[in-house]
């Protein structure tokens, strides 16, 4: 997902580099812990010519952390909204990916719940997203509770209330026929 130009700040916003931001950045990880762009930018906030961050230079300073491989480390990963690389999810989950999840997956990914549809896709290791942490798929009863289930007759055949035994029940179902 990063490519390979190292990114650029604006001048008119920043006193520094992006290679100088880039390593004021991983200091204060290794002394921090964790990071999010606005703590950061208000401990640093001499890197800054004005007071906080502005919609632009947030993304220049994301553009900067995911360059360098920060993001691990951000506690605004993959949050909605906050998080440039939610946005880029909806890159890379695709309709051709999800047509064969579990009906729970399908209208997640058609009323835009990315982060759900995300989980089972990395969970069923049919994609990579950079930085992603891992989590549990989600289970059946949380995607009833949510509003997302509609049982289809593999569903009914699955032994586990696990979204990834859909695919083992629908194998079941179709060799039974």
């Amino acid at each position: 997902m990063a490519n390979d130009n190292p990114p650029s700040l604006s001048e008119e916003s920043w006193n520094c580099t992006a290679n100088e931001l880039a390593e004021e950045l991983r200091l204060f990880i290794s002394e921090m812990g964790s990071f999010t762009p606005e703590h950061f930018v208000q401990i640093k906030f001499h890197l800054l010519r004005q007071s906080g961050l502005t919609i632009e230079t947030r993304d220049e300073f994301c553009e900067v952390s995911i360059h360098h491989g920060h993001c691990p480390r951000c506690s605004s990963l993959y949050v909605a909204k906050e998080c440039l690389l939610w946005f880029r999810l909806f890159d890379v989950v695709e309709w051709k990916l999800v047509r064969r999840a579990p009906p729970c997956i399908r209208s997640a990914f058609r009323k835009k719940s990315i982060k759900n549809v995300a989980d089972y896709l990395v969970k069923a290791n049919l994609i990579h997203p950079p930085f992603y942490k891992i989590r549990r798929a989600p289970g059946c009863r949380a995607m009833r509770r949510w509003g997302y289930c509609s049982e289809d007759e593999y569903c009914r055949a699955m032994e586990k209330d696990y979204t990834l035994e859909y695919i083992k029940a629908r194998e079941k179902v179709k060799q039974s026929r």
